[in-house]
């Protein structure tokens, strides 16, 4: 199948609208998830440091909690190899400490009344240098206190912190002050946890690694997705609203001459051929044949039956022009009620006799029952017939013709329905129908033409019950304009050789 420029716009929409969207929620969603794993993890991470933490001040408390007895002190701490600097005071007064304490810390650290937990000294040495150190302060009980002081690597170490294949960077603040990944405390501030319990926070900064493996299962993801609402956007369009799109197709045809006529035969009673029958067709650039079923009732629907009717005896006219008959035929149109009631009508009718005329035509108006005819279109059928113009009521026992509008109406055919056709020879309810509207036609003196005549049965059955005319599948398929000048011009040589003299019925429906 062949796309066009406008069909490969809205295919290119199609994918790549919900593609766009789709990829660009993905991408946030990804954001998301990692920003979110990365808080998870820094939750989880703190609250395992916040524990260890908990049972390192418990156990400091312990160690530290008979400052009377320094050798006491000193085999209890020497079990945390970790931590090497402590201290114990009673009311300001150093009573035990380690050898190395005064190294890390003053006599005024010791004198201040610190709270419990943890906090951040900056030792100056006197080289003029700087370290920060932590400083874990116990509860104070009867006056006692206890003091530990841990380097940053000793309390690296403690913590045990565990590297992840998904952070690349992490850092640990106690207070403001960075103890643990210094030289990142500067680039982790985007996925940061606190602590308040030990005035802690925790920050980290994803691997690159990591974001590329998230983003790309979001992003394919979100492609198959966008995929999935591009067809579903698809089916939308083409079963929700398979309407306006063929009336813009009906529309694009009628202005691309897309739709044409094709003629079937019909024969009387006696099987001689009279005439022949146009039916529409639209051959689509595309979908190829389109019935009539679809696109008539969707002309009426739109109400485009003028334009169309319009159309159709634009293309009668142009097909006809070339005929050379010696007699007259009668050539039906299939025009809608509005038509009848419509200010183009006389017009219309008077350039169509005209030409007509010319080829030696007489012009039929088929008026379709499916539509209730209402006052102004009974006065209008008068009218036309005045002008010379024959009238016959169309598919008739299926729409809303009343037998009162019958006694009203004056019409010269009455076109029976091919189901009331298919129940000759069938054990149906409607199988009466049929005769009863024959006898009723010819109670009016209306001649009647039967549609759909498919079988050699059905033929017979209505040339017994004196039908005047035939069409179908049975007698002859539609035909080409061409064919239809092949067979008059055989009729017209065969009638001369046999100089028959029969008037012939010919009619034109949409």
């Amino acid at each position: 199948m062949k796309l066009d420029k406008q069909d490969a716009v809205y295919y290119l929409v199609l994918l790549c609208v919900p593609m766009f969207f789709c990829v660009s929620v993905g991408l946030y969603l990804s954001k998301l998830t990692i920003d979110q794993n990365a808080e998870e993890f820094g939750a989880f991470y703190l609250q395992t440091l916040d524990r260890r933490l908990a049972m390192l001040s418990t156990q400091v408390s312990m160690a530290l909690g008979e400052p009377e007895s320094c050798e006491v002190t000193h085999e209890r701490m020497a079990l945390w190899p970790n931590v090497e600097h402590y201290a114990t005071v009673r009311n300001g007064e150093i009573l035990c400490r380690s050898n190395r304490f005064f190294d890390w810390a003053d006599e005024a650290l010791v004198a201040r009344k610190l709270e419990p937990g943890m906090h951040t000294y900056r030792k100056v040495r006197p080289d003029g240098s700087a370290e920060v150190v932590l400083v874990l302060t116990t509860d104070e009980v009867e006056g006692n206190q206890g003091f530990v002081v841990l380097t940053r690597q000793a309390f690296h170490d403690y913590l045990n912190l565990a590297p992840s294949p998904r952070y690349a960077k992490m850092t640990l603040w106690v207070g403001d002050v960075p103890m643990v990944g210094v030289h990142n405390a500067d680039e982790v501030s985007t996925n940061v946890v606190v602590s308040e319990k030990h005035h802690m926070k925790f920050g980290t900064t994803t691997s690159d690694s990591y974001i590329r493996k998230i983003m790309a299962m979001f992003v394919l993801s979100s492609i198959s997705i966008g995929l999935f609402f591009s067809l579903l956007a698809h089916f939308l369009i083409r079963s929700l609203a398979p309407r306006f799109s063929l009336i813009e197709d009906i529309k694009r045809g009628l202005e691309r001459n897309e739709f044409y006529l094709q003629y079937q035969p019909i024969y009387d009673k006696d099987n001689s051929q009279h005439g022949f029958e146009a039916l529409a067709r639209w051959q689509h650039p595309k979908m190829g044949s389109v019935s009539p079923e679809i696109f008539i009732p969707e002309i009426e629907k739109q109400q485009l039956s003028m334009l169309f009717t319009r159309y159709v005896f634009e293309q009668v006219v142009q097909d006809m022009a070339s005929l050379k008959l010696s007699r007259p035929y009668h050539l039906g149109v299939n025009v809608p009620p509005a038509f009848m009631c419509s200010d183009e009508l006389e017009e219309t009718l008077k350039i169509a006799i005209d030409a007509f005329k010319r080829v030696n035509l007489s012009l039929t108006l088929e008026v379709t029952e499916r539509q209730l005819l209402d006052e102004q279109a009974i006065v209008q059928i008068n009218a036309v017939r005045d002008m010379g113009v024959r009238v016959a009521i169309d598919d008739f026992g299926v729409g809303h013709t009343s037998l009162s509008m019958l006694q009203r109406l004056k019409f010269d055919y009455l076109k029976i329905d091919k189901c009331f056709v298919d129940t000759v020879g069938v054990d149906s309810i409607n199988a009466p129908v049929l005769e009863s509207i024959i006898e009723l036609a010819h109670r009016l003196n209306i001649d009647i033409v039967a549609e759909g005549v498919e079988n050699e049965e059905q033929a017979a059955f209505l040339a017994d019950r004196g039908c005047e005319y035939q069409q179908g599948f049975f007698h002859d398929r539609p035909l080409s304009i061409e064919a239809v000048k092949s067979r008059l011009n055989t009729v017209q040589n065969n009638e001369r050789n046999t100089q028959l003299n029969i008037e012939p019925y010919a009619e034109l429906s949409l």
